[in-house]
C-alpha cells in the first residue's frame, strides 16, 4: 500500500512539473522604438514611428488611431513602421494630439506637438515695374503672364537679370484683350488657384511664384518661392498683387502695387 501511494505521488509530481506555471506564459506585446514625443512645425507634414512586436500571435493586427482629426492617413506598408499625415495648423496657437497604437491587449502612445501659425509679416512694395507676356489661347482660356519686377527683363525679354526680384502671375481669363496693340488685363479681381484646378479667371500655382536671382541672373529652386494664398486686383491705372508666402519658416504677406501704364509683349503672334 505504501508502495502504491509512493507511485501515485511520483506520477502526480511528474504531471505537475510538465504543466507550465502561469508566470511562464508569454503575452504578445508591442514596443515603441522611436521617440514618444514629436515636435513639428506649423505646416503640413508626413511623419512616421517605428515599433517592435514581442511574442507575436496569429490574427492580431497593429492599429493606430488619433484623438484629433488633424492627424490621420495611417499607413502600414512596411513591417515595424507606421506612417501618418499631419495637417497644417491654421491657428496662431500651438496644438497637441496623441497617437495610440494597439496590438492585441498591448499599446503605446506618441504625442505630436505642432507649432502655431503666426499672423504673417506684412510687406508693401510700390517701386516695382509691371511687364508681361500674352500667350493667347491656352487650354480654352486666354493666358496673361504678369511680371512684377525691380530690374526688368534682359535683352531677350527673359528673367535672367542679375540680382533681380520677380513676382510671376500666370493668369487665365475668359476675356480676350480689348486692344491687341496695347495688351492690358481686364478690370476685375482674380483669385490664386493653389490646386491648379483649371478654373477660369484665376492664376495658377504651376507658374506663379516669387523669384530671387543670384549674381549670375539665375535662381535655384529654393529661391523660387510658391505662394500660399493670393489675389490680383485690376483697376483703371492700378494693379495690386496680394500674396502670402514662406520666407524660410516665416509666413509673410507681400502687397505689390503698380500704378501707371503698361503693355504686355504679344507672344501669341
Amino acid at each position: 500500500m505504501k508502495k502504491l501511494l509512493s507511485i501515485l505521488a511520483l506520477v502526480s509530481l511528474i504531471v505537475t512539473a510538465c504543466e507550465p506555471a502561469d508566470n511562464d506564459v508569454k503575452n504578445a506585446a508591442i514596443k515603441l522604438v522611436t521617440d514618444s514625443e514629436v515636435n513639428i512645425s506649423s505646416g503640413s507634414a508626413m511623419g512616421f514611428l517605428k515599433y517592435e512586436l514581442i511574442n507575436p500571435i496569429e490574427d492580431a493586427t497593429v492599429e493606430a488611431t488619433a484623438d484629433v482629426d488633424w492627424i490621420g492617413n495611417f499607413g502600414y506598408k512596411e513591417m515595424g513602421k507606421i506612417t501618418y499625415n499631419v495637417d497644417k495648423n491654421p491657428d496662431e496657437a500651438p496644438r497637441t494630439g496623441v497617437i495610440t497604437v494597439t496590438y492585441d491587449s498591448s499599446s503605446f502612445q506618441v504625442t505630436i506637438n505642432q507649432a502655431g501659425n503666426p499672423a504673417p509679416t506684412n510687406k508693401t512694395i510700390s517701386d516695382f515695374s509691371l511687364t508681361g507676356k500674352y500667350y493667347g489661347m491656352q487650354s480654352g482660356m486666354y493666358n496673361y503672364y504678369l511680371i512684377f519686377n525691380d530690374l526688368g527683363l534682359d535683352g531677350n525679354n527673359s528673367y535672367y537679370v542679375a540680382n533681380a526680384h520677380y513676382y510671376f502671375v500666370d493668369l487665365y481669363l475668359l476675356e480676350t484683350p480689348a486692344d491687341m496693340n496695347h495688351i492690358t488685363i481686364p478690370v476685375g479681381t482674380y483669385e490664386f488657384d493653389k490646386s491648379n484646378s483649371g478654373f477660369s479667371n484665376t492664376f495658377t500655382d504651376s507658374f506663379s511664384w516669387y523669384q530671387i536671382n543670384d549674381e549670375s541672373g539665375n535662381a535655384s529652386s529654393k529661391n523660387q518661392i510658391s505662394y500660399e494664398t493670393g489675389k490680383l486686383t485690376v483697376e483703371e491705372g492700378k494693379v495690386t498683387l496680394e500674396v502670402t508666402l514662406y520666407m524660410g519658416d516665416i509666413l509673410e504677406k507681400h502687397t505689390v502695387i503698380y500704378e501707371g501704364d503698361y503693355s504686355f509683349i504679344n507672344e501669341a503672334v
